[in-house]
């Protein structure tokens, strides 16, 4: 089995993600050390709300790393007690799952990932106000030739997410969501339009300040880098693997003001023989989307300590199959 672990970003995120995690020590420890990196109680936020707390950017994005990681963690815990071997051939991550993906593929250490996110979070909570919306049931084209050639939207909004190839988000300029009919042009295109519930434009041009700030951070963290990584991330910039630290550098450098190409990512990884996706952290969106690209990938999730043990059992049960067609 070719297996990828992909990491979600933001809007992954629910009130009580991780309750059933909060006693083990592992999970206790990673949630101590997040609360102590951000110097508030965010573990307090994502294991009881309230959910308007947990939507504010600041905090979702801090809460999902952490849920990632302590997962992950308790995977890779749970298969050394069991002695199976698991070596994913790629990872990657939707948005903010890149930086997760980066942790994973031991580029950065945890409290440089926890310190990094946190300051992203901040961020992006502060960036110039503008919109989002999702647009259902179109294609790239349809987009792309709606917002080239009305004035109300050229040069004011860009496509942010090719999450599939029928779900793509669009972003920019708040006026350009509200004095443009778009709701009803996408309608009158055969598709269909949902404001997202954010302030701000993000991965669009309007991002530009606090990307360079964010830069800045990247730059400090990567002057301590000097090896490349084993295992190929796939990043949001092109879709493309890399396992080059001064590549990798330049295209999270670039992400926050740069389309997420989620549809060209998974596509790049089937081209590159993987067969499968084993998706990490809270929620199912990503495998969602993957399903739509792709229906033939393999698709797992680990979103809580049922689905992780129920993932164990399942691909030790794959593992054991596989050895005895071998033998065979």
């Amino acid at each position: 089995m070719n297996l990828a672990i992909i990491f979600p970003g933001q809007g992954s995120q629910k009130v009580g993600m991780g309750l059933d995690l909060s006693e083990i020590s592992t999970a206790k420890e990673i949630f101590t050390k997040v609360n102590a990196i951000t110097t508030k109680n965010i573990s307090e936020v994502f294991l009881h709300g309230p959910q308007e707390e947990l939507n504010q950017t600041k905090n979702t994005q801090i809460s999902i790393i952490a849920i990632s990681v302590t997962l992950t963690l308790l995977l890779q815990e749970e298969l050394k007690s069991k002695n199976i071997s698991f070596i994913p051939k790629a990872c990657c991550g939707h948005s903010l799952g890149e930086l997760t993906a980066l942790w994973f593929a031991n580029l950065l250490e945890l409290e440089e990932l926890i310190r990094l996110v946190s300051i992203r979070g901040n961020l992006m909570q502060n960036a110039p106000s503008g919109s989002m919306a999702a647009i259902i049931n179109l294609k790239a084209e349809q987009v792309e030739n709606l917002i080239k050639n009305d004035s109300s939207l050229k040069d004011k909004v860009v496509i942010a997410n090719y999450n599939s190839p029928n779900q793509l988000v669009i972003s920019g300029h708040k006026e350009a969501f509200t004095n443009s009919n778009l709701i009803e042009k996408i309608k009158s295109l055969g598709g269909k339009a949902i404001i997202l519930p954010v302030g701000g434009a993000f991965h669009s041009p309007l991002m530009e300040e606090p990307a360079e700030l964010f830069s800045e951070e990247i730059d400090k963290v990567f002057a301590l880098k000097s090896t490349n990584i084993n295992i190929p991330i796939y990043q949001n910039f092109d879709g493309e693997p890399s396992t080059n630290i001064e590549n990798i550098k330049i295209k999270i450098k670039k992400q926050m003001i740069s389309p997420v190409y989620w549809t060209q990512t998974i596509n790049n990884l089937v081209k590159n023989h993987i067969t499968g996706i084993v998706e990490i952290g809270p929620g199912k969106v990503l495998t969602g989307l993957v399903q739509k690209i792709n229906p033939n990938i393999l698709c797992y999730n680990i979103y809580d300590l049922n689905s992780l043990r129920s993932f164990v059992t399942q691909y030790e049960s794959q593992l054991s199959t596989i050895k005895h067609s071998q033998a065979t």
